[in-house]
């Protein structure tokens, strides 16, 4: 084998590699959702605190994504007594080119409880964008839960149009959530 074809070899290796690792770079960032997932301290959650005895639970979000993939919703937290329920929902920003929506629009998230039929709208309380992804942390005020409630988050595409994903089963009991210490003493300032 000449030199050229230890140069052609070498290329074709190095090409090889570079598209592997941009497959993996891909994969991770895909699967990334860190970005929001944590409690976000709230003046009704802070209000709570105040007695050092309110609980805030919390269960695995089992889902990967909505039924038909156009969100993912994780980073389940609720309160019982300030009846916040909070997460955060990601979404491919080609979302756009499928809904026929123009880029940056904003979608409308709300709560549903699939036994009950009661819903409530949530709002963005912290918003961010990284890559090809939209980030939102989304806060639902006046939510009352119990472990028989099936709790699904609507993404509205456009009119007549939503994307669904089971934030909690009604087979899945609500646990406690224990914050950190930092956030303990971060929500009694």
């Amino acid at each position: 084998m000449g030199k050229a074809g230890k140069i052609i070899k070498t290329a074709a290796t190095a090409f090889v590699f570079v598209v592997i690792a941009m497959f993996v770079i891909r994969c991770c960032m895909a699967a990334d959702k860190s970005k929001f997932s944590a409690l976000t301290p709230t003046d009704a959650l802070r209000a709570a605190w105040s007695d050092g005895e309110s609980d805030i639970l919390t269960c695995k979000v089992e889902a990967e994504l909505s039924a038909d993939g156009y969100f993912a919703a994780y980073g389940f937290y609720y309160n019982p007594e300030s009846g916040e329920v909070q997460f955060a929902v990601r979404w491919n920003r080609s979302v756009y080119r499928y809904t026929d929506m123009p880029e940056g629009h904003e979608f409308a998230f709300r709560l549903r409880n699939e036994a009950t039929g009661e819903e409530w709208p949530a709002r963005a309380i912290d918003a961010d964008a990284m890559s090809v992804y939209s980030y939102r942390k989304m806060l639902a005020e006046g939510v009352r839960l119990d472990d028989a409630s099936q709790l699904s988050v609507v993404m509205e595409l456009r009119d007549g149009f939503e994307s669904v994903q089971v934030l909690k089963h009604a087979e899945q009991p609500l646990v406690e959530y224990k914050p950190k210490k930092d956030f303990l003493s971060e929500v009694q300032k």
